[in-house]
């Protein structure tokens, strides 16, 4: 029965995108109903299975040797497929509103469901063969998302982020090989023995291209300002944390030996990220590369905590990640409501727009609040016990951190003064039920996960096994 359920969540949205794509020019209505109903199908299959578990761990083989297990049922993969399936479905009601008049919408709806199949099928994968089918299908929907509109200057940028990421994940791919060689086997289990310095720095440089940290960010801030504002939700609420969950799952869940400068590069990596990329969102006026920038920030905390090797760094990792992709994908959709309602996406040219969008400006403070760090949202819970984390592995990168956080918020007010202030030109936006309800209850989420933080936490650190 679990395997069942594990391939119809991954195959039902992914075979009906198919349909979406090769039966063109159907009703709109059909099309919504379709993409309607997949996402929600797949959320519900991805609750059975949670309430299946129990809280247990279970491997899905197809082989019991090179390839086994296929997939894995445990708590984080779980948490991780039911947050993205959630996020899926909000993505999925806005587009009803924002995409109504759009072109190439079976494309549009089509890859959405293909790439919902294939994170749900990389979320529970725990063999190395799977994360990298299912990372290279997110790459090509990524591909095809990021040049809906067919302009010149969208099909070179979603070519260009093809191009970065493909990369990435052909060196990544040469570790994965030379794991094999040592290990006979792309099982992640910790008794399959350590993973070689070389290998886990070739690993490392895919996971870093695809979730957009230093050096090799420049992809996922151009991809923002092409892509259509629901296809940015996504990217930075979900795809731009296919490499921290690969990370999560090669280098934390599975326990592997690393040497002792491994916190170093990793932690490196990430606090540098989060400082570069907060400074050059401090000087960005284009508010979707505002977040864009933002978001390779953000991620480099997940990086940092995941790189500290304790039980403490492991879970504020996991808490970080939960509440940025609550809080990015919130962000963005309203960000995207702005754009749409006013036509306009430099932050200087607009103001006054919480009298015309009241509930979207109290939506974005509480969620930009809790990417600042602010309790009781979650994003604080997260972000503070990153830095704990670092503290006790590493003061310098703990500084770093802190650093970031003070950047954070100066970028963030400065963008939310879009909301303040008179309207210029009787500018003031306005709201529309089907793209202010997700954002909504993104909000809410993030403020009922910070509230209920303790219940949260333990359930994350159940799924870890502490």
């Amino acid at each position: 029965m679990t395997v069942t359920l594990v391939w119809c969540a991954v195959l039902i949205p992914a075979a009906l995108g198919i349909v979406l794509l090769l039966l063109r020019n159907i009703a709109t209505s059909l099309r919504w109903g379709i993409a309607l109903a997949a996402s929600a199908l797949t959320l519900a299959l991805v609750l059975w299975l949670q309430a299946m578990a129990g809280g247990t761990v279970q491997n899905i083989g197809t082989s019991p040797d090179i390839l086994a297990p296929f997939f894995r049922i445990d708590g984080v993969g779980l948490l991780l497929a039911l947050l993205f399936g959630a996020i899926w479905l909000l993505v999925i009601l806005y587009s009803f509103g924002y995409m109504r008049h759009a072109e190439h919408q079976d494309d549009y709806y089509g890859y959405l469901l293909l790439m919902l199949g294939t994170m749900m099928g990389f979320c529970l994968s725990w063999n190395a063969v799977a994360l990298y089918i299912f990372w290279e299908l997110a790459g090509i929907c990524t591909w095809r998302l990021v040049a809906h509109r067919r302009t010149d200057l969208e099909i070179t940028t979603a070519n260009r982020t093809l191009l970065i990421t493909f990369s990435g994940s052909v060196i990544m791919l040469v570790g994965f090989a030379m794991v094999f060689a040592d290990r006979g086997t792309f099982d992640l289990s910790p008794a399959a023995g350590p993973v070689a310095p070389w290998s886990a720095i070739l690993i490392l440089a895919g996971m870093v291209t695809k979730s957009a940290s230093l050096p090799l960010y420049v992809w996922l801030p151009d991809a923002h300002t092409a892509a259509p504002s629901p296809v940015s939700a996504l990217l930075s609420g979900v795809v731009a944390k296919i490499g921290l969950i690969a990370y999560l799952r090669l280098f934390v869940q599975s326990r592997v030996l690393l040497p002792e400068w491994w916190t170093w590069l990793v932690g490196g990596l990430g606090v540098g990220g989060a400082l570069v990329a907060a400074g050059v969102a401090l000087r960005e006026n284009d508010i979707k590369r505002i977040l864009g920038f933002s978001t390779v920030s953000q991620l480099g905390y997940v990086f940092l905590g995941f790189a500290v090797v304790s039980g403490l760094g492991a879970v504020a990792g996991i808490v970080y990640l939960v509440a940025h992709a609550l809080a990015k994908a919130g962000l963005f959709l309203a960000m995207g409501q702005v754009e749409h309602s006013t036509g306009i996406r430099d932050r200087r040219e607009l103001s006054g727009l919480v009298r015309g969008m009241p509930v979207t400006a109290t939506a974005v403070a509480l969620l930009m609040l809790s990417i600042i760090g602010i309790p009781p949202l979650l994003g604080f819970f997260g972000k503070f016990y990153v830095v704990v984390a670092a503290v006790r592995a590493n003061l310098v990168l703990a500084a770093g951190a802190i650093l970031a956080a003070v950047l954070t918020l100066l970028y963030l007010l400065r963008l939310y003064r879009i909301f303040l202030g008179e309207p210029r030109d009787r500018m003031n936006g306005n709201e529309s039920w089907a793209m202010t309800t997700p954002v909504v209850v993104l909000a809410v989420l993030t403020t009922g996960l910070g509230i209920g933080f303790p219940l949260f936490v333990r359930m994350i650190e159940q799924g870890l096994g502490l």
